[in-house]
């Protein structure tokens, strides 16, 4: 790395430190709502769930929009317990019943509900929920209810079916953040208060499934960088690269860089210019003695809404400990808005929140 990459990294790091206020700040971790929790894909999939837990039996309740104006939301109920051939799903909303859904059915439809690219399922048995307005009407009945309880039929002969009761408080609020987070808010394509605007396209990036789909530029810059091509495709399928579509037909390339380890993926970031030209991006993070140029970024996940990209290095498998960065694209290149670090090990619950921030520095000068 020359001494000019690494000037014009830091330079830019403090230009935008005084003015990273005015930019949009996704949290440290995904935001929550009561039970519901509410995030979006590097693709700009979004997505509020509720994961419920009833001795040994889960349920997780998923409402998912892809980025497209058109898109619907998409239900998607998973569970870990094994169910019958036959039986049927049902569902109540405080205490009265709103769906009885023959899983026979059910199993049959599932190849007619197309996922968002890129959508990657939970472990577990699960099902789409009917689309179009079979799923507006059940979000409508969800709104409105204060308790969902989901009764799976019992896997064997004559037991008891089993009921998963889920609270759906904070389920309103997740939605309302779905609508903001893809600009539908006010428009006919709202979930939670559809207005008269027309819908468009919500912020979004294009998964890129493997490195074939690379341009002969791109994957040239990223087969050159350490031994970034050295990785299964399989494996690449499921690291959720995305291509950025840039003003004047550029991309930004967040693409996976070898084998992923035990608990961190590193990535690389390549822009490809209108012209077709390809070079690697670096980022700027801080060590003891100061801001320092890096290539790699672990754990990527790009922010389509706020065109920020944020770095989670795992310490170990539980995530107490680490180091977390965000950066934001401004035009050019990356520059770093907050960096965050915890150094103890101890096996806690991680909560980013209460990490120590490493820039902006504290006693840093304005």
């Amino acid at each position: 790395m020359t001494l000019r990459l690494l000037t014009f990294l830091i330079s830019a790091a403090m230009a935008l430190a005084a003015a990273s206020s005015a930019v949009a700040q996704p949290g440290r971790t995904a935001p929550s709502f009561d039970s519901w929790t509410a995030d979006c894909s590097n693709t700009g999939v979004c997505f509020a769930s509720s994961l419920t837990r009833t001795k040994s039996v889960w349920v997780d309740l998923r409402i998912i929009r892809d980025w497209p104006a058109e898109a619907q939301p998409l239900m998607r109920l998973t569970t870990n317990t094994t169910l019958p051939v036959e039986g049927t799903l049902r569902f109540d909303v405080d205490g009265a019943a709103v769906e009885a859904l023959p899983l026979e059915q059910l199993r049959e439809m599932q190849g007619a509900v197309v996922p968002p690219a890129g959508f990657r399922p939970l472990g577990g048995e699960g099902f789409w929920y009917p689309t179009g307005p079979a799923t507006a009407t059940l979000l409508k009945a969800l709104q409105e209810g204060k308790e969902l309880t989901v009764r799976l039929p019992a896997a064997e002969d004559g037991a008891d079916p089993i009921s998963v009761p889920v609270s759906l408080q904070g389920l309103k609020a997740s939605l309302l953040w779905l609508d903001n987070r893809q600009n539908r808010t006010g428009t006919v394509a709202a979930i939670v208060a559809p207005g008269t605007a027309p819908a468009e396209d919500a912020p979004h990036a294009l998964p890129v499934m493997s490195a074939q789909e690379l341009p002969p530029e791109v994957a040239a810059v990223w087969s050159a960088n350490r031994l970034c091509s050295e990785i299964d495709p399989a494996i690449f399928a499921s690291l959720n690269a995305v291509r950025v579509p840039l003003p004047e037909n550029a991309s930004l390339y967040i693409i996976p860089c070898g084998a992923p380890t035990a608990h961190n993926s590193p990535y690389v970031a390549v822009l490809a210019s209108k012209d077709g030209a390809a070079r690697q991006i670096h980022v700027a993070r801080m060590s003891d003695q100061g801001p320092i140029a890096t290539d790699l970024i672990y754990n990527a996940h790009w922010s389509p809404a706020d065109q920020q990209l944020v770095s989670y290095f795992k310490g170990s498998g539980v995530g107490e400990c680490g180091l977390w960065n965000r950066w934001v694209w401004n035009g050019s290149g990356l520059v770093l808005l907050e960096e965050a670090t915890r150094n103890t090990c101890d096996g806690t619950e991680p909560d980013l929140s209460k990490w120590s921030n490493s820039w902006p520095a504290k006693n840093a000068s304005n």
